[in-house]
């Protein structure tokens, strides 16, 4: 049954209509005004609210039509919140979880497209996949956290093979558009969310299904290990139906075995170019100004400072650097932590959402009147830094999240560079972690000594797997958090890459980058004494995956990474350089 409130056509489920609606329409102002309402996401063209009534929780989307494109592609489609509630209805009658639609409202005040509303019930004691697999499982017990990692990965497995089944593409589907609600027993229920990109149609061939699932396990290529995945696709295979021939999965004979098994190392293939070409197109974001980076200036004449910033950045703070981009190197308190003639670095406190926290401020000199010119045909030392690092860090590769990067600009030059970043508290180098291990004992120092090494090989294949190489991958440019290092640090180990001017993004790595990342890691334990040639075989073990793929070919790899190493110690030692 349809009402018309406030020039707004509602459908809304009787039950609720005279809790929602009077005669000026929804009572949208008086929830916010009595909290009842709130704001979870708001931008040009939707806001999303929460209202928890008595006994009645749900949300309210109002999308709007904010640029003449949107309205023009109403013209010939419906409104956005008619297809999500259309979709909605669809997709639970084909028997799959999802959120239950209340209401639907639509503009008819004028001819022609206008704004639309959707309710839908909200599902209480839920999180999303990705924060909760994030946040919430790393804080149980291990066994527990093993047991619920085992059931997700069988009803996730569920849940999508019963959608392929039938017959739903959903075109965003990622980790955070499936919610998870653990009960009591450990066991979870997940439910489909943000239905406005399903395609509804008949069940999916192996081609589609594939293409859809490149799209939803390329978050769990970085955030799940090969065990959980391996367990979704055996759980995948075991429930899908005849149409897309993986029917009888891993029980049956052993040719369908292989051919599953070919099936899988396919899609895993395919997933990884799939994520890198996705994180390259992401990696211009921090250039734009959009909700997560805004860009500042100050001085509009031949000499300004232009930059970008993180928009949680706290702007005050960030105004006193740019008015005196200097101070922070001459002030009385000032901790410097390193000062040559290529750059200066100095620690301080900054305020982010409000929270002061130390951050490292470095200083790009510039040592050739010809490096401002070229600023003009290629990014600067402190825009690739700043590229970069934000470039890791969304790839989820542990790198300090920069804050800011700003120049002087002389006319159309960009001279002096400036580059705010985190600190990485409780860190040291590897040759910090050297040092220390000579106060363990023996036996102890060289047990933590390999399953750092394990650690580390592992961190910088996954580097390399991302299609980027660090040109300047020594020992200074690589920090160690956890007990290992620190007495009194919380935490599990981690490694971080620093210093990121030299990381290149590759369209696709070459074994000679490869070899020269590694040479110049070896390199900077040329004549360490704490490390030995089977630590260093070690090392090359675990980066070349000998237990997954075997260990043919691995001598060729050390005899190429002894030359380049052995060719940059002879080059330092001409030029009178230390090997950091």
């Amino acid at each position: 049954m349809e009402r018309t409130a406030a020039r707004v056509r509602w459908q809304i489920a009787p039950e609720c209509r005279d809790r929602l609606l009077g005669p000026e329409g929804l009572h949208l102002q008086q929830w916010l005004a009595s909290g009842q309402a709130s704001v979870v996401k708001n931008g040009p063209h939707r806001t999303v609210y929460r209202v928890a009534l008595s006994g009645l929780q749900f949300y309210l989307k109002h999308y709007r039509l904010p640029t003449l494109r949107a309205w023009l592609r109403q013209l010939v489609r419906p409104a956005k919140a008619r297809m999500e509630y259309e979709r909605a209805l669809a997709v639970a009658a084909r028997g799959v979880p999802t959120v239950t639609p209340l209401g639907l409202g639509e503009d008819c005040s004028r001819r022609g497209p206008g704004e639309s509303f959707l309710i839908t019930r909200s599902l209480e004691d839920t999180q999303p996949l990705d924060a909760f697999v994030l946040a919430t499982l790393p804080g149980f017990d291990t066994a527990r956290r093993s047991r619920i990692r085992l059931h997700l990965a069988g009803e996730l497995a569920k849940l999508i093979a019963q959608m392929h089944d039938a017959g739903i593409v959903h075109h965003d589907l990622y980790a955070g558009n499936v919610l998870v609600h653990l009960e009591a027993n450990d066991r979870l229920r997940l439910y489909l969310v943000d239905l406005h990109a399903v395609h509804l149609g008949r069940p999916l061939n192996w081609r589609r299904s594939r293409d859809n699932l490149i799209m939803f396990t390329r978050w769990f290529l970085t955030h799940a290990s090969r065990t959980d995945r391996l367990r979704f696709w055996h759980a995948y295979c075991r429930c899908r139906g005849p149409e897309c021939g993986l029917q009888g999965g891993y029980d049956d004979a052993p040719p369908l075995r292989q051919f599953l098994d070919d099936r899988a190392r396919d899609l895993e293939e395919r997933t990884w170019s799939s994520l890198v070409r996705f994180w390259r197109h992401r990696d211009r974001r921090c250039r734009e100004s959009n909700r997560y980076y805004r860009p500042i200036r100050t001085g509009f004449g031949f000499t300004s400072v232009v930059g970008m910033a993180l928009r949680t950045l706290d702007s005050t703070a960030l105004q006193s650097l740019l008015q005196d981009t200097d101070a922070p190197f001459g002030a009385p308190d000032r901790k410097l932590l390193k000062d040559s003639p290529s750059s200066t670095v100095t620690e301080l406190k900054v305020s982010i959402t409000g929270q002061a926290r130390p951050a490292i401020y470095k200083r790009f000199r510039i040592k050739s009147w010809t490096i401002p010119w070229l600023s003009i045909f290629r990014p600067t030392k402190a825009i690739r830094s700043w590229s970069q690092g934000h470039g890791l860090y969304e790839r989820g590769l542990p790198t300090p999240r920069p804050l800011a990067v700003f120049h002087r600009r002389r006319g159309i030059l960009d001279c002096e560079g400036y580059l705010l970043t985190e600190k990485i508290e409780n860190a040291v180098d590897l040759h910090g972690f050297l040092d220390h291990l000579q106060g363990l004992d023996a036996a102890a120092a060289r047990r933590l000594l390999r399953r750092r090494i394990d650690l580390l090989g592992r961190w910088i294949r996954l580097l390399h797997k991302h299609q980027l190489s660090h040109r300047d991958l020594k020992a200074a440019n690589l920090l160690l958090t956890g007990p290992d290092c620190q007495p009194h640090a919380n935490g599990e180990p981690r490694f971080w890459f620093i210093d990121l001017v030299g990381l290149t993004r590759h369209r696709k790595l070459s074994r000679y980058r490869v070899v020269q990342n590694l040479a110049r890691l070896n390199a900077s334990f040329h004549a360490h004494a704490a490390i030995t040639r089977t630590d260093r075989v070690r090392f090359l073990r675990c980066y070349l995956q000998w237990g997954l793929v075997g260990r043919g070919g691995w001598k060729k790899w050390w005899r190429e990474i002894d030359q380049a190493t052995l060719a940059k110690v002879t080059r330092n030692e001409h030029t009178g350089r230390p090997l950091a």
